[in-house]
C-alpha cells in the first residue's frame, strides 16, 4: 500500500470541498423547483375543486330549472283550460274556436307524423338531358 502524499491529501481535500459547493447548489435549486411544483399541485387541486363545484351548481341550476319550467307548464295549461270552460260557461258554445279541445291536448301528445316542409313529387332540377331536348 502506498502512502497518501501532501498533495494527493489535498487534491481529495478540493474535490470534497467541490463536491460538497456542488451538491449544495444542486440541492437548491432543485429544492426551489420541488416547492415550486408543490405549489403548482396545489393550484391545481384547488381549481379541479372549484371547477367540480361549479359543475355540480350549474347542474343543480339546470334541474331546478327544468323543474320550474314543467311547473309554468303546468300553470298554464291550467289557465287554458280555466279560460276554455268559463268561455264555454259564459259565452255558450256559439263562438266556437276560441279555446279548442286540440290546444289543450296538443301539449300533452307528441306529434306522430313530422311536420311536411317538402313538395310532393320532383321538383324537375334533376331531370336527364333527353327530356329538356324534347
Amino acid at each position: 500500500m502506498q502512502t497518501w502524499t501532501t498533495e494527493m491529501w489535498q487534491a481529495a481535500g478540493i474535490g470534497l470541498i467541490a463536491g460538497v459547493i456542488i451538491g449544495y447548489l444542486i440541492l437548491r435549486l432543485t429544492k426551489a423547483s420541488v416547492k415550486q411544483q408543490v405549489k403548482t399541485e396545489t393550484e391545481l387541486k384547488s381549481v379541479k375543486a372549484q371547477l367540480d363545484n361549479q359543475n355540480e351548481q350549474l347542474e343543480k341550476h339546470f334541474a331546478e330549472s327544468a323543474e320550474l319550467f314543467k311547473t309554468l307548464i303546468g300553470d298554464y295549461q291550467k289557465l287554458y283550460r280555466h279560460y276554455a270552460q268559463s268561455s264555454d260557461t259564459l259565452l255558450g258554445k256559439k263562438p266556437r274556436g276560441l279555446f279548442t279541445q286540440q290546444l289543450i291536448t296538443a301539449t300533452d301528445k307528441p306529434q306522430e307524423e313530422p311536420p311536411r316542409d317538402y313538395s310532393e313529387g320532383s321538383s324537375g332540377l334533376f331531370k336527364p338531358n333527353e327530356e329538356k331536348n324534347q
